[in-house]
Parts: structure tokens; C-alpha cells; sequence
């Protein structure tokens, strides 16, 4: 029977062949004699350390901390499922750990999976040898066999997983210099795609998930160690030292155990517990410096990033601390960003039961830039800088740097905040996994995360957020608290067949903060064009108000196991939420899933289906960073939800662990997009004159099929390892709702959605040199020629034409954008490193997602870094 305790963060395993030698236990007092026969075989690290270890006589448990300790690696299992009294005698001389480990543990029904680069689970096989003979097992730990906490009723290996998981590790977060969230994603997983952070805007934007899943507000639900974020687009910023992994469902297949706000998928973010490998207290630096080049300000931009960890503690108990801090000057004028995020973790392993804890804090503020002016739409979409003039647009005011006014033929262009954000996130909680007995894994998680925001996005307007004054000094807020009880059951049905069941109840409390405004039944948001230039309307901070709201789900799920082969995966979640609409709303999310694995000559072949239903509600806590929230919050109970609902297909192959490809096809319904749509409003003056201005309302548009492709593969090759990920989306409007009044029509492409993605990324390795190169792209989408609807709303007396369908002659066909990466590392005397970095080499600062978004240059940085 497999019974797994896993004492601390999971992560992928990375392959490594290893040959060695015979060796033998001669020792003349050793009474119980073992041999490893002869042979060259292949270990995943870090079972294939070389270690030499000579134990006269020990208990079993006593050998397995001996060889850990040696070997410096984490071994998780439950003390019940070791060999009683048995007692163990072993001299062996440069053999890999892993070897040992099996030598200790045959006649056993243990075997070692690999889940972390220091972690390994001893879990039962069914396959026990009858005697002390280590003899080669027909199956090593694979990438398939990683243990996942994402997607599952509790940490078991992805080879049964039904649908398409991405892991993403630290290491190659670190090697990749992925600071950001979207970086990481945009690398490493097919089929989601985010958009470079504009000047002032702290909130993520992404551009596909699988194609569209709302607008301006499409994001997967996003845990912190299992704990619920309050907001997933402002979990943005990652120091890669304290991150353990990164695993992603992608698509609504994760909504059974992960409930409401699942509907584009899960982000699960496992930050590190592994203590020091010494157990003695270890300080981790790193410190990088750079300018970024840009065409939009007069002097190079000042770039810096540094961080300090303390980690402490090995095997039962460990801990970590962490600190970095960051600054990004002004790329474009008045826009810099400053950050600073800190973070701690403990664990504590006792006899049948982990205690894990974590904390983080960040505050983070990007300052909106003063106004870019281009004088003719032909620089601005080309780029050129050469008729540019900075201008700040407050009342109009004569420009100080060269004491004139922006010509009446000038375009703005500003980026997606008005005012700049100013942004406090925090984490707080724990979780608790316990084995009351061999049949049994109980899981508690409780935590608390909530956010403050100033100063809100206008992402999914097509207009710059400049023109938009009811932004000005907004706010949002919110913390939620989220209790969930897991219990997993195993049980054998016969020798070959395997049955998990998992029981859940999730229960979150959440307190929003909302401005005074926001709760105004007018569900129109006025966004001030008139008769005044932009800048002009008087604004005050609104008063903010509190509302309460809690959601609760029960989750039954059954997972049957043939062989190690077949596996079926049935099950459901009921879902109730209260207090964020004017009635309670209810959800059923079903999930269903099946996956066939075959070993053939060294190669791993899986087939593999899921289905999945997955429900936003349209007052989510996502669109809190966006002028959209405010919205929704006035139109009450007039929208609808989100939902989405599809089937996926796919096969893995991986071949000797050195060459690993995936592809899938999934085929999927989103319903009730809400969208907003642009009218015109009149309205009279305290003089009596009419003043036309434009207003916005959400809208429910109707629905969209998102269908497309997949494929990614990774290969290691000596000392070069390749990675690669391909996604080819159609995202387009099947159905638009009875009275809708927007721009887009059966048929359309959703906007902002590129059609084809690509990620590459290659890495080579010697003895102290490692060189890293990424290569990332997007092309072919329509978005709105936000330079032209600039130059339009220069005069506010026009609305008739950037309203309803009017807006669809500002559409554009966006071609690509691409951006290129590069690191080099040398390792010098002890653990210091010194590294170069280069980003977005090829000095892409506009084109994406329009063309009035200017994000930060070619950036070039040199710097240390010690304990990674």
C-alpha cells in the first residue's frame, strides 16, 4: 500500500546518469551482509551523490539519518511503515546514495521517489523484493514519478495525473532570473501568456489563458503554500532563492477541489522548507546592479535588485528568512518602481505528523508616468523617438521643459494607472498533515491574506487611464481567510488496484474594502470626457466602506488506480457564496479524468484526459485592482457570472529522461464575459447646458470558444539542456447577448489574445561556468490602436466615435513582439558567483499589448551572489 508523509515543500526532480562501480559489505563483523550488483544504471539527483558509508551495526532508522546526513539530502516517511527492529550492517565505498538507500530498504516495500533537489519520499512499491539482493528495478524515478501537491486529494506522483501540469522548479527559476511571476509562466508553460508591466501599473495583465476568460481580469486562482491569495493579479514579484516550485493547471479542470475564481486554473506557488544542508545556520546573498536603456527619457535608467536569506535547521526542524529589495528607475519620465518583499518559513516534523509555517510581506509602489507625447501617429507606431516632447497633462499646463503646450496634433500616450499604484500585500497561516494510521492522511490549512491598494488599473479600456479621473486616488483593499480540511483515504481493492478517496470542506471569510462610490446603484461609472480637458474634473478621496462576504465548498473525489498503469479520477464540488451579490449563489463543479501509462524499453508513454467546469463570480475580488470592481460592485445583482467549461487531450512521452514531450488539445466554453461597453450620456449643468459625456457599463457579452494546441518538450544533453513550449490559440465570440451593445460580433477574435505563443530556453553547464539564454514570443492578436483613439479623445466632443461599434475602427492587427534574455554565471573559490545579466536584448519598448504601452528597455546588470 503507498502511504506517503511528505515533511516539507515538493519539487521536480532533475535527471542525471551516473555509472559506478561494484561494490561489497566485507566487513568480517557485519552479521547481515547485502551487495549491489554490478552495473550501470541512472539515478535523478540527488540520488546520484556519491557517498561512502560504513555502519557496523544501526537500526534502520538510525542508517537512513546516517546516510542523509552524509549524503546531504531530506528523506520524508512514516516511521510505522519501516521494517520493525530491524537492524542493519553495511560498509560501501562511492556508491550513489541511492543505491544505498535501496540496499537499506530491500526486502522492504519502500522505495525512494525524488520530490525536491534535496528531497527524497521513501513511498511502498508493490514490486518488494523477497531478499537482501538489490537486483535493477524496471522502472527509476522519471519525471512522471515527481511527487505534486496541485491537482491531486494530497502529494502523489504526476504519472496519474489526468490533465496537463506544469512544474516549474527554483533552480531554474534562479538560472533563468525569473523575478516575476509572468516571466516564469511565460517561459515554462504553453498556453499562458502575460504582458509586460506598464509605467505605474504593479497588477499582472494577462493576455491568454488558454485564450480569454474575462476582460482586463482573466487570472488563475493563486496559493501560497496553499493558501488562497485575496487577489491573484497582484501576485506579480518572486525572489527565486525562496521558492521551492511553481505547479500550474492550466483551464478549468481545477475547479473541483480548488472551487469559485478557478475557471482559467491554479497557481500554486511552494516556497522552500528545506532548512541548511549542514543544519548549521546559512547566509545567502545576492547583489546585482544595471541601467536599462530607453528611448522615451533623457538618461538610462538605474536598475537594481538585492537579497538576504538565512536558513537554519535540517531534518525535523528547519526555518528561513528572507529579504529583498528592488528599484527600476524612470524609463519613461516620473515612472520608477520600488519594492520590498520579506518572507519567512518553519517546519517541524514529528513522529506522524509536519507542521509547516509561512509569512510574507511586500510593499510595492510604481510612480505613473508624467505624459508622453508623440507628434504623429507614424513615430509612435514605429517607435521612433525623434518628434517625441515630454508634457505633463494636469490642467493643461505649459510644459517646463520647453515652456509650451503639447501641440493640438499631439498624441498621448500613458500606460494603464492614472495616478501610479501603491500596493501592501501580506500572508499569514500554516498547515498541518498528519497519519493517524497506515489509511489515513488528515490535512489542515489555515491562513489569512489580504492586500491594499492605491490607485487602480484601467487595463481592458481602450482608451490610457489618464482620461479616466475617477481613477484618481482610488482604492481597493480586502483580506481573506481561508480554513480547509482535507482527509485522504487508501485503500488496496486487490493486489493490482488501488483506491484514494478524498473528503474536503474549504470555508473563506473575506472583508473587502470598497470606495464609497463603488456601492452607488448607478452601475454607470462616469470617466469624465467632456468639455474639459483631461485632468481638469475635481476629484476627492472617496469615503471607503466594508462589506463582508464568505463562500464555502464540499469536495468528494475518488481516484482508482489499475497496475500503475490505468488511473480514473471522478469527482465534484459544491459551491456557496454569500454576501457578494444581493442573493446567495450556488455552483456545482464536476471533473472527471482518466490517464493510461505504459513503460516500454526505457521510454514512459501516457495518454491522458480531463473535463472540468469552472465559475467566477462577477464580484471577485480579481477585478478589486481594476476600475471594473468599482462597477460591479454599483450594477448589484444585473451581471451574471463567469463561467467556463471544457475537455482536454493529450499524451506525454518521456524517453530515458533525457528527452520529454508533451502535447494537448483542449476545447473549451466560456460564458457571460463581462465586458465593458462604452454609451453616450447627456447631462445638464447647473446652468442649463447639455454636456455629453462617455459612460461605461459591464455588460454580460454572451459566450466564446477557446480551442487550440499545446506542445512543449525539454531534452538534456550532457551538459546542455533545451527546453521549448508552443501554444497555437483560437479564442472567438460564439454568442453575444440580447441587447449588447458593445464592438465585437459573432465571430470576432477576442481582443488582446495572441494567436501563437513560443518559449525557448537553453542552458549549458560546466565545472564553474553556466550560461543561460531565453527567447520568448507573441504574435498575431487585435487590439485597439490605442495612438488613434488617443489623437481622438484629445477632443472630449466627439463620443459618438469611440462608442458601440465605432470602436471596432480602431482595431489593429498586432504582428508579434519578442524578447530575448541572457545570463552568464562563473563560480568562484567556495559559494560565491559573480554573474552578468542581460534583459530584453533586443530593446523592445513598445508594440505589445498596443501601441500606446511603453515598458522598460534593454537592461544590463553585473552582480554576486553566494548559497544557491
Amino acid at each position: 500500500m503507498r502511504r506517503v508523509l511528505v515533511a516539507g515543500a515538493l519539487s521536480i526532480c532533475a535527471p542525471f546518469a551516473t555509472a559506478y562501480a561494484s561494490a561489497r559489505s566485507d566487513d568480517p563483523n557485519c552479521a547481515s551482509r547485502v551487495r549491489i550488483e554490478d552495473r550501470t544504471t541512472t539515478w535523478a539527483a540527488p540520488l546520484d551523490r556519491i557517498v561512502s558509508i560504513r555502519l557496523p551495526d544501526a537500526t534502520l532508522r538510525d542508517a537512513l539519518d546516517r546516510v542523509a546526513a552524509i549524503a546531504k539530502v531530506e528523506l520524508s516517511y512514516s516511521n510505522e511503515l519501516l521494517p520493525p527492529g530491524r537492524r542493519v550492517c553495511i560498509t560501501l565505498d562511492r556508491v550513489p546514495v541511492g543505491a544505498v538507500i535501496e540496499t537499506l530498504l530491500s526486502g522492504s516495500s519502500l522505495r525512494a521517489i525524488v520530490v525536491g533537489t534535496t528531497q527524497v519520499v521513501l513511498a511502498p512499491s508493490r514490486s518488494p523484493s523477497d531478499g537482501f539482493s538489490v537486483a535493477p528495478t524496471s522502472r527509476r524515478a522519471s519525471v512522471l514519478d515527481r511527487v505534486v501537491v496541485t491537482g491531486t486529494p494530497d502529494g502523489v506522483a504526476q504519472r496519474g495525473s489526468p490533465f496537463a501540469l506544469d512544474v516549474i522548479d527554483g533552480a531554474t527559476l534562479a538560472r533563468q532570473r525569473a523575478s516575476t511571476l509572468g516571466e516564469a509562466l511565460d517561459l515554462a508553460v504553453p498556453g499562458v501568456w502575460t504582458w509586460s508591466a506598464t509605467a505605474g501599473t504593479l497588477s499582472a495583465r494577462y493576455g491568454s489563458i488558454r485564450g480569454a476568460s474575462s476582460f482586463g481580469v482573466s487570472a488563475p486562482k493563486v496559493y501560497l503554500d496553499g493558501i488562497e491569495v485575496a487577489n491573484p493579479l497582484l501576485v506579480t514579484q518572486l525572489d527565486p532563492s525562496r521558492i521551492e516550485r511553481v505547479e500550474v493547471i492550466r483551464g478549468p479542470q481545477g475547479a473541483a477541489l480548488y472551487g469559485a475564481d478557478a475557471i482559467s486554473g491554479v497557481v500554486n506557488i511552494l516556497t522552500r522548507h528545506d532548512g541548511a544542508a549542514s543544519g548549521a545556520l546559512t547566509l545567502q546573498l545576492s547583489s546585482a546592479a544595471g541601467v536599462a536603456a530607453t528611448s522615451y527619457a533623457r538618461r538610462d535608467a538605474f536598475v537594481q535588485d538585492h537579497a538576504v536569506a538565512l536558513r537554519g535547521g535540517s531534518g525535523r526542524k528547519t526555518f528561513g528568512l528572507g529579504l529583498s529589495v528592488g528599484t527600476v528607475g524612470a524609463y519613461v519620465p516620473g515612472a520608477s518602481e520600488q519594492r520590498v518583499l520579506a518572507d519567512g518559513d518553519v517546519r517541524v516534523a514529528v513522529a506522524n505528523a509536519v507542521l509547516t509555517g509561512t509569512a510574507r510581506f511586500s510593499h510595492q509602489k510604481a510612480n505613473a508616468s508624467n505624459g508622453l507625447f508623440v507628434n504623429d501617429a507614424t513615430s509612435a507606431l514605429s517607435g521612433a523617438s525623434r518628434a517625441t516632447v515630454f508634457a505633463r497633462t494636469s490642467n493643461s499646463a505649459p510644459d517646463s521643459s520647453n515652456g509650451r503646450r503639447p501641440r493640438p496634433d499631439s498624441t498621448a500616450l500613458f500606460g494603464d494607472s492614472a495616478t501610479g499604484q501603491d500596493m501592501t500585500q501580506y500572508t499569514v497561516g500554516g498547515t498541518v498533515t498528519a497519519m493517524p494510521s497506515l489509511a489515513w492522511t488528515h490535512t489542515l490549512i489555515v491562513g489569512v491574506d489580504g492586500y491594499r491598494l492605491q490607485g487602480l488599473s484601467s487595463a481592458g479600456l481602450p482608451m490610457p487611464a489618464a482620461y479616466a479621473s475617477a481613477l484618481v486616488d482610488a482604492q481597493s483593499g480586502a483580506d481573506r481567510g481561508t480554513l480547509r480540511v482535507r482527509a485522504v483515504g487508501r485503500y488496496d481493492l486487490s493486489p493490482s488496484t488501488l483506491l484514494a478517496v478524498t473528503f474536503a470542506a474549504e470555508q473563506a471569510f473575506t472583508r473587502e474594502l470598497i470606495n464609497g462610490d463603488a456601492i452607488n446603484p448607478n452601475p454607470n461609472v462616469n470617466l469624465g470626457f467632456g468639455s474639459r480637458l483631461p485632468g481638469q474634473l475635481p476629484s476627492s478621496r472617496a469615503l471607503v466602506s466594508t462589506r463582508w462576504g464568505n463562500s464555502g465548498g464540499l469536495v468528494a473525489q475518488a481516484n482508482l488506480s489499475w497496475h500503475d498503469a490505468l488511473f480514473l479520477v471522478a469527482g465534484g464540488r459544491v459551491e456557496r457564496a454569500v454576501g457578494f451579490t444581493t442573493t446567495p449563489q450556488n455552483a456545482l463543479l464536476p471533473m472527471l479524468g482518466a490517464a493510461y501509462v505504459r513503460d516500454v524499453a526505457g521510454a514512459v508513454v501516457k495518454l491522458r484526459t480531463a473535463y472540468g467546469t469552472g465559475i467566477r463570480p462577477a464580484s471577485s475580488l480579481a477585478r478589486g485592482a481594476t476600475w471594473m470592481g468599482r462597477a460591479v460592485n454599483g450594477s448589484g445583482s444585473a451581471l451574471q457570472p463567469e463561467s467556463q467549461t471544457g475537455i482536454e487531450a493529450g499524451f506525454d512521452v518521456v524517453l530515458n529522461r533525457a528527452l520529454s514531450v508533451q502535447v494537448t488539445r483542449f476545447d473549451q466554453r466560456a460564458s457571460g464575459l463581462i465586458q465593458p461597453v462604452a454609451a453616450r450620456a447627456t447631462y445638464t449643468t447647473p446652468t442649463g447646458a447639455l454636456l455629453q459625456r462617455m459612460t461605461y457599463t459591464l455588460e454580460n457579452i454572451g459566450a466564446i470558444t477557446n480551442r487550440g494546441w499545446e506542445l512543449q518538450g525539454r531534452s538534456s544533453i550532457n551538459r546542455l539542456t533545451l527546453a521549448a513550449a508552443l501554444s497555437f490559440v483560437d479564442s472567438r465570440v460564439d454568442q453575444v447577448s440580447r441587447g449588447y451593445g458593445g464592438d465585437l460580433r459573432v465571430g470576432d477574435r477576442m481582443l488582446d489574445v495572441p494567436a501563437r505563443t513560443y518559449s525557448l530556453s537553453a542552458s549549458w553547464t560546466a565545472s564553474r561556468l553556466t550560461l543561460n539564454s531565453t527567447l520568448t514570443r507573441a504574435e498575431d492578436w487585435v487590439g485597439y490602436d490605442r495612438v488613434a483613439l488617443g489623437a481622438v479623445l484629445q477632443d472630449g466632443s466627439r463620443p459618438a466615435e469611440y462608442i458601440g461599434s465605432q470602436l471596432r475602427r480602431f482595431w489593429l492587427n498586432y504582428s508579434g513582439v519578442t524578447r530575448v534574455n541572457a545570463s552568464a554565471t562563473y563560480r568562484l573559490a567556495d559559494r560565491w558567483s559573480v554573474l552578468l545579466g542581460g534583459d530584453n536584448l533586443l530593446n523592445v519598448q513598445r508594440g505589445a499589448p498596443d501601441n500606446a504601452t511603453v515598458t522598460v528597455g534593454r537592461t544590463l546588470t553585473f552582480g554576486v551572489r553566494s548559497g544557491y
